[in-house]
């Protein structure tokens, strides 16, 4: 198994793996609405499973 260091890092070494905001919140609120899609198809077959 490898291992990292886990020492200080540099100003320069710090993690860009966003391109911008918008983009970070754009790509959060397409999972949150695909979270919320998936909860409520799930939710709906509960639903039948209970009532037959």
């Amino acid at each position: 198994m490898a291992s990292q260091s886990l020492g200080p890092r540099s100003a320069s070494q710090s993690s860009n793996w966003y391109a911008s905001s918008s983009t970070c919140n754009r790509s959060y609120l397409m999972a949150d609405w695909r979270a919320g899609v998936i909860a409520l198809i799930l939710l709906g077959v509960l639903a039948l499973v209970v009532w037959f």
